[in-house]
């Protein structure tokens, strides 16, 4: 009873007088190192406690931060592969529009593993009006020609394989030439040139026309490569495809008739004459 009338006697006081605030603010200095002292464990284990999970959290964010970056740099290669694709089928469209023959797109289904053997396997067959020894290429040039059909696929032959022969032309000189796979995607020997023929490194070989296999003037090769050996009466010669043959997975299909041809019409005609007999 006295601690408690005591207690309100200091509380009336405190409110009253102005002497005990003075007190007040003397004893907080004596005071204060203890109120320190006494909260020390709960403030180190609050800081303890905020460091772990501050490192848990950023451990975690940056898991979280390596995933992202793996999944966007996926999604940007297949973005990029999609523009490249976009920028070469551009390129085969434009290439279509410079042609005055029927052209198709078609896509490449699998390819030889043989490794000295150039063929691939397109998506489009005889149900699309693809035939025997139709011409292949794609936007920069001469690519091959189809050997055999299917109903729904067929089977490319590549100018760089070794049973490819194309007749060519040098568009500076005029030079007709013979245009030989090697089995190697990158190169193409020349044959029937003469040691002393006016064939130059950097020369454009397109197609002469000549077997009425492949449409004339489209580029074919260009020369890298003149050897003249004394004593061989003909020169060696390497160029180099300008058609991507081991890139890119899009290719165009191209009509041709030689013009001394006329297009067969497949379509059968039917008499209208009383006889009904048909033409």
């Amino acid at each position: 009873m006295l601690l408690v009338a005591l207690s309100i006697a200091l509380m009336t006081a405190d409110q009253r007088l102005t002497v005990l605030s003075e007190a007040r603010s003397t004893l907080e200095y004596v005071v204060y190192p203890l109120q320190l002292l006494a909260s020390l464990p709960n403030r180190a284990g609050h800081w303890l406690g905020e460091a772990f999970s501050s490192h848990t959290q950023l451990i975690d964010s940056n898991r979280e931060l390596q995933r992202n970056n793996l999944l966007l740099k996926a999604r940007l290669q297949k973005y990029q592969a999609l523009a490249s694709e976009n920028a070469h089928l551009r390129q085969l469209l434009n290439a279509s529009e410079h042609t005055t023959e029927k052209v198709k797109i078609a896509r490449l289904v699998s390819i030889d593993l043989d490794p000295y053997s150039q063929r691939e396997l397109i998506n489009q067959g005889s149900r699309d009006g693809v035939y025997q020894g139709q011409p292949v290429i794609d936007a920069g040039g001469l690519m091959g020609q189809v050997i055999q059909v299917g109903p729904f696929n067929a089977q490319v032959l590549l100018i760089a394989d070794p049973s490819s022969a194309v007749p060519v032309i040098d568009t500076r000189s005029g030079l007709r030439l013979l245009a030989i796979g090697t089995g190697q995607p990158d190169a193409l020997d020349v044959r029937s040139a003469p040691v002393n023929a006016d064939i130059r490194v950097g020369d454009l070989l397109s197609t002469s026309g000549l077997g009425e296999r492949f449409p004339p003037h489209y580029p074919v090769c260009r020369v890298t490569q003149v050897n003249r050996e004394p004593g061989d009466p003909f020169a060696k010669v390497l160029c180099q495809p300008t058609a991507q043959l081991d890139r890119y997975r899009e290719v165009l299909l191209l009509w041709y008739h030689p013009p001394h041809k006329p297009v067969l019409d497949e379509t059968p005609h039917t008499d209208t004459s009383p006889h009904g007999k048909r033409k």
